[in-house]
């Protein structure tokens, strides 16, 4: 039978497209941190990678509302307590500090994450992955535990990290990457990159306490690797090199620059993903009707504002009065909690389509608690602040944005109806916040491609190339030789064994003409 050319090459073309279009990986995600704000990154990164034809599990606590093709749930809601709306002012003032913060969260959830594994979704995998096909890429949370790392060489396949916040003090060394002291502040240091003396001398000893504390606080994860997977893996502080690349959110607009090991790929912002989502009726009326402007309200997915003291809602009523006709959009979990007099002006919900809202063109202001994903949301649509950092990186967050000129602050232990009116009026009418923030904005949507297109690239050359594609040879080597004190230690002694020679020739120099000296002058006496 004879076929023209032009059949030919059209069923050649169809078939390399259908080969092109048909490509995809299978792709395991394990996200045991049952906090939401940080699964929001990992959602979104796990559903673009599904959009773009690959096949993904996602092991998690928040399964999709609504599915979507190639994304396929592993639900380990309710497994653990649920810390969604559930923390209270109590808790905060307990643990508002970030030195007692971190400490609180290892001690607490560390190991109740690990054992984790043990439940029969996680003893599947671990047991009868599937095999047709196979898995190939594993993609994990790194913010609290490191204890699904060795999912994958159990499986045998590269593990990729997401780390929902700038690198931590104590993740740097693991991830080869290197923490220049004099300019990049410590995680608990509150100093500008122009340190002092005795800034830089604190800054490296807050650095090496939290490695320190860090190391001691995630020791108790080992017995679980063991438990699990067995012997043979290397110690908690080691496993992160085995880990074959790093998405960070960092963005040097609002972070700084940073020199970070190849495998840490900063894409920061990755989950301001905008679906179009509708917002309610009466939400939508609420803001198109705020001609004079409204403000967002919001303390995140985990703080529940109704169990502040009654003077700090106080407070925040009075402050509401106090910008009449402006509007409010109050984030409430139970709004039958509040105490009676919410004035007219607000509106509260429990819960509010965040990008949506932050978008709309009537809102001129965020008062946020400070964490990472809001505020970046709200740099990226332009919305001035009022932060009022209480837990975690929260503090270091808004002094950045405050430094920055696109944001006021109030202590949450500070704040009075003057002083939250002052803050809420300062952004409301001082143009300059506004101005800061488009200028902000604009330098953080500046990139050689958006933040989701860069993570799937480098997921997918992983894959292409190998689990050490990336690596760094100054991973595998010990904490000295990575500092060069090998090297300074050799140039130092070099340099006293010189100084040493060079004194003894002197000594030898100076004996030699004292001799010589005593010996003319012993002659000039008997000539004499």
């Amino acid at each position: 039978m004879y076929y023209s050319k032009e059949i030919v090459h059209a069923c050649l073309i169809c078939f390399i497209l259908n080969i092109k279009f048909s490509y995809g990986l299978r792709i395991v995600g394990l996200f045991p941190v049952n906090v939401k704000s940080h699964f929001v990154m990992c959602e979104e990164l796990m559903r673009a990678l599904a959009n773009k034809g690959h096949h993904v599990d996602v092991y998690s606590h928040f399964p999709l509302k609504s599915p979507i093709k190639n994304y396929y749930d592993y639900s380990l809601e309710g497994s653990i307590p649920s810390l969604l709306n559930n923390i209270s002012f109590a808790s905060i003032t307990k643990m508002h500090d970030h030195e007692v913060s971190m400490k609180y969260w290892f001690k607490r959830d560390q190991e109740r994450l690990c054992d984790l594994i043990g439940s029969p979704l996680f003893q599947k995998l671990l047991r009868s992955p599937p095999l047709d096909p196979a898995y190939d890429l594993l993609i994990t949370e790194l913010s609290i535990v490191h204890c699904y790392i060795p999912f994958g060489p159990h499986l045998d396949i590269p593990v990729i990290g997401i780390v929902t916040t700038p690198l931590c003090d104590y993740q740097y060394d693991g991830f080869g990457a290197t923490k220049n002291l004099a300019v990049q502040r410590s995680m608990f240091s509150a100093y500008s990159e122009s340190m002092l003396f005795f800034e830089r001398v604190e800054n490296y000893l807050n650095y090496h306490r939290a490695i320190r504390n860090y190391n001691d606080y995630t020791r108790p994860q080992e017995k679980y690797i063991r438990k699990y997977f067995g012997e043979g893996y290397p110690g908690i502080i080691n496993l992160p090199r085995h880990v074959s690349l790093v998405l960070i959110n960092h963005d040097i607009s609002i972070d700084g620059i940073e020199s970070f090991a190849p495998k840490v790929i900063p894409v920061g912002g990755l989950h301001i993903v905008d679906h179009n989502e509708s917002l309610p009726k009466a939400v939508q009326s609420w803001l198109d009707e705020s001609t004079d402007g409204c403000i967002y309200f919001s303390f995140g997915s985990m703080i529940r504002i109704e169990t502040f003291p009654r003077h700090i809602l106080n407070a925040f009523y009075k402050s509401f009065e106090n910008v009449k006709p402006v509007r409010v959009l109050l984030k409430i979990t139970k709004p039958e909690e509040l105490p009676p007099g919410l004035p007219s002006n607000v509106l509260t919900r429990p819960w509010f389509q965040q990008i949506a809202v932050l978008k709309h063109r009537n809102v001129k202001a965020f008062v946020t608690h400070g964490g990472l994903m809001g505020t970046q949301e709200a740099i990226y649509y332009g919305i001035p602040m009022v932060g009022v950092p209480m837990l975690g990186d929260q503090s270091l967050n808004i002094k950045k944005y405050v430094a920055k000129g696109v944001a006021t602050t109030v202590g949450f232990q500070d704040i009075t109806e003057q002083t939250f009116t002052c803050a809420i009026k300062q952004v409301l009418k001082n143009p300059l916040y506004r101005q800061s923030l488009q200028r902000l904005s604009k330098q953080f949507r500046d990139r050689p491609m958006p933040p989701l297109e860069t993570a799937i690239y480098w997921i997918e050359y992983i894959h292409r190339h190998g689990k050490n594609a990336l690596k760094s040879s100054i991973e595998d080597m010990p904490w000295w030789q990575a500092s060069l004190l090998d090297v300074y230690a050799f140039i130092a002694g070099s340099f006293l064994i010189a100084l040493y020679i060079f004194i003894k020739l002197f000594q030898m120099l100076r004996n030699l003409c004292s001799k010589k000296l005593d010996i003319k002058s012993s002659t000039n006496k008997k000539d004499n």
